[in-house]
């Protein structure tokens, strides 16, 4: 076992890689270990489920929603002038993104609208279809995964909603849209309105199901080839429109969709992987959740997860967490199909927050799930009174950050990671039996400081660096030596 402080032997990335790296009396590398450069954000899904990156190291993502000032025009998640200039929107989105390196967070799920890329029937906006690239440019720049999500909820932003655009409607004159409805989701059950509208989407008897398979091809032809794409997730929390029992629409309709639609993504973009998501019901934990394996390859199962309390501001109602995230990674061990938990989240200072969110983070951390929170927008109103910002509409950051940022082994060169991490004594615990290659291990710089880690190795030939400047902790051993890694800071 090798023990040291990195204030007295701190090493940054800088060179070296796994088949020169030597090992000083303290553990840290001779030559200082670098992360590997990635050609793009492409993974592969092995024969276990797992996701993979080019260099088959086993990867967990960790990022964030772009999220509820996405909803509405100009369909950005930070304020900018509805005729602001590709390069005012770069310039925006480069200050926006900037902030999750220090959060150490990887992944970005980026809503697009329907409604903002099509406002009219047949006549697609160029200038948004051009914004939302400019925000995937900017994301990769800075080493994000983007998952590109056709977000929807209650269908269109008339019925307190947001999504589809209005001509795909059947009325006429379905009214204005509205973003003031606290009660926004009850519509899926109780609106006449919505229920047709995914009732027509389903049938196809107007075309809409066509037209927006049309739109899709659109968004997969434009980002198949883009490097930062890691995905296309089909539609965000689908309607059950009048079906009578959920879960029998999840088999009968919905999982039947899932499946043709993500052939014909993979068809346009076959290195994309694709995610698929449930009724919006099932993520509120209310009855019981059949999960459903689409037929087909690249899929990734991408569920949601809320208290019904916290996810309003109100007290937690008790329920934890920790079995539905393991009943979803039993399944997922089953399927042989990786899991994205595609949203959860609490309003900041919501009484019993911060228990709910932290056992769902050690629930993540122990069954190696990748996640993305909800959400990150800056924005002075707040769509349908929701609060699940982690920044204030000045852009302040939020204490619910203090429970999300955390460590996590974000690419592992080796099998059988485990880890956790200790909140309250700032201590994690990683350990695997290693392969060739350099694992990647997430150390946020707003929860550590780095000139006071204490780092622990154990393994043969096993050494360590730091790599200050993207807050990573690498470490590289001989193929099959059991490594155990153990930081406190």
């Amino acid at each position: 076992m090798a023990a040291s402080s990195l204030g007295a032997c701190g090493v940054e990335g800088a060179g070296g890689d796994s088949d020169s790296a030597s090992v000083t009396a303290e553990g840290a590398c001779v030559e200082p270990l670098s992360a590997p450069a990635l050609a793009d954000a492409r993974l592969t899904i092995d024969a276990q489920g797992q996701l993979r990156d080019e260099l088959d190291r086993v990867v967990v993502m960790r990022g964030i929603n772009t999220g509820g000032r996405s909803k509405w025009a100009p369909y950005l998640p930070f304020p900018i002038a509805a005729e602001a200039s590709l390069d005012e929107v770069r310039a925006g989105a480069e200050e926006f993104f900037a902030r999750l390196q220090p959060w150490g967070l990887d992944t970005v799920r980026l809503p697009f609208s329907w409604e903002g890329l099509e406002p009219e029937d047949g006549a697609l906006d160029e200038r948004y279809l051009d914004r939302y690239e400019v925000m995937v440019d900017v994301a990769w720049s800075l080493g994000l995964r983007v998952i590109v999500d056709f977000h929807q909820d209650v269908y269109a932003s008339p019925y307190c909603g947001d999504g589809f655009p209005l001509w795909t409607l059947s009325d006429p004159a379905p009214g204005p849209p509205c973003r003031d409805c606290p009660d926004w989701f009850l519509n899926y059950a109780i609106s006449p309105e919505v229920q047709a509208a995914f009732d027509q989407l389903w049938s196809d008897e107007t075309g809409v199901q066509t037209r927006m398979r049309a739109m899709w091809a659109v968004m997969a032809t434009r980002f198949a080839d883009h490097p930062g794409v890691v995905g296309f997730e089909m539609i965000n929390e689908p309607g059950w429109g009048s079906a009578s029992n959920v879960q029998f629409f999840k088999r009968d309709v919905l999982t039947p969709f899932h499946a043709s639609l993500a052939a014909e993504l993979r068809a346009l973009a076959p290195e994309v992987l694709v995610l698929y998501d449930n009724p919006g019901i099932d993520a509120l934990g209310i009855g019981e959740v059949q999960h459903q394996r689409p037929g087909g390859d690249g899929l990734v199962y991408a569920p949601h997860l809320y208290d019904p309390g916290l996810i309003n501001g109100d007290p937690w109602t008790g329920a934890e967490p920790g079995p539905a995230l393991a009943e979803i990674a039993s399944f997922a061990a089953a399927e042989r199909v990786p899991v994205v938990l595609g949203e959860f989240g609490v309003v900041d200072g919501a009484e019993g927050g911060a228990t709910w969110l932290a056992q769902a983070m050690a629930a993540l951390d122990e069954h190696g799930m990748s996640a993305t929170l909800w959400e990150y927008s800056v924005s002075g109103e707040r769509w349908n009174e929701e609060d699940l910002s982690v920044v204030t509409p000045e852009g302040d950051e939020r204490g619910v950050l203090d429970t999300y940022v955390r460590p996590w082994p974000r690419a592992v060169a080796g099998e059988g990671a485990r880890f956790s991490w200790d909140p309250e004594g700032g201590a994690l615990e990683a350990s695997w039996t290693a392969a060739e290659g350099v694992t990647e291990i997430v150390l946020p710089s707003r929860r550590f400081s780095y000139d006071s880690l204490a780092v622990e190795l154990e393994g043969a030939g096993a050494c360590y660096s730091l790599d200050v400047q993207r807050g990573l902790l690498l470490v590289s051993s001989p193929a099959g030596v059991a490594v155990t890694l153990r930081v406190r800071g």
